[in-house]
């Protein structure tokens, strides 16, 4: 049996998923969901991510921000997945 006040159990709610628009190794801008953050990464920044099309955190990536671009008014982060130079 579980304890607790079960209304407090419906107020923890996960927030928004953060996603952006990335181009990684050069590929097409893709939307990537921002896993353990919630601020867009600035330049220079590691962060780990996973594409939106997969369902599941089990294909995550460790991604670095190279550059920003903007395209069509919305923001294109061009990473990479060589985080080995810093």
């Amino acid at each position: 049996m579980k304890r607790g006040n079960i209304s407090s159990r419906a107020t923890n709610t996960k927030p928004e998923a953060l996603i952006i628009r990335a181009r990684i190794n050069g590929g097409k801008p893709e939307p990537i969901r921002v896993l353990r953050s919630t601020k867009d990464p600035e330049l220079g920044e590691v962060f780990r991510g996973v594409p939106t099309r997969f369902k599941t955190n089990l294909f995550q990536k460790t991604l670095r921000v190279e550059s920003i671009s903007e395209e069509k008014g919305i923001n294109i982060f061009h990473c990479t997945t060589d985080v080995t130079w810093r």
